[in-house]
């Protein structure tokens, strides 16, 4: 005699979805990026340009071809700054003629020192206030071009670019365009916890444009 037993198909993948909600496991995806509205340029909506100044959208940098007799400014109100903090702006300089500066807050207040010849341009800077405008300034008779501006947040101790956990999540998995990362100081980065929030430090500092997924847990 023959028996046959029906049992119905399982879904493994479903199945474990459930054993992870009964055991209040919860996993969700968290992207952090330049704090730039536009740091690539593919676009001329994003900045205020000042004299001089134009966007080419073909080749997605910003130009400035040296006709402004005073400093001119190419402008981006920022926004997701916190005071007191301190961030790494940058930007690949290529430079013909003229100085280059970064401006924070008023236009006319620029900061760092003069930047004279091509490569890129870095600056660390500690936020006065939530929200700024950022500005990248040429001296007079400036001709040259700008891309990939970026803002990120740094440890002040070593200003390594860092991504703050929102409260309650800890990474798992960490991925810089799509490639996964590795774990550890002579690798990729590192993991922090503040007291209150896990923190992953990046071992490099990051080349834009570029963003970071964190696959998190909850804590």
């Amino acid at each position: 005699m023959t028996v046959t037993i029906s049992k119905p198909a399982i879904n493994i993948r479903e199945q474990l979805t459930e054993l992870k909600a009964q055991q209040g496991y919860e996993e969700r995806q968290f992207h952090f990026d330049n704090l730039m509205t536009n740091g690539t340029f593919d676009t001329d909506t994003d900045w205020t340009k000042g004299t001089g100044w134009t966007i080419n959208t073909t080749t997605n940098v910003a130009e400035c071809d040296g006709t402004q007799t005073t400093n001119t400014d190419l402008l981006q109100a920022l926004s997701g700054i916190q005071t007191g903090r301190v961030y790494r702006v940058s930007t690949q300089l290529t430079r013909s003629a003229g100085l280059f500066r970064f401006a924070f807050g008023a236009s006319s207040n620029p900061v760092s020192p003069d930047f004279n010849s091509s490569g890129e341009a870095v600056y660390y800077y500690t936020a006065a206030s939530d929200t700024f405008t950022i500005a990248g300034r040429g001296t007079a008779a400036f001709v040259g071009s700008i891309d990939n501006f970026s803002v990120y947040e740094v440890d002040p101790a070593d200003n390594k670019v860092i991504h703050t956990m929102p409260k309650g999540w800890k990474p798992l998995h960490v991925f810089e365009d799509g490639a996964l990362q590795r774990e550890g100081s002579a690798y990729d980065y590192t993991v922090e916890y503040d007291g209150f929030n896990y923190i992953v430090k990046e071992t490099v500092a990051p080349v834009a444009p570029y963003s970071t997924t964190v696959i998190g847990v909850r804590a």
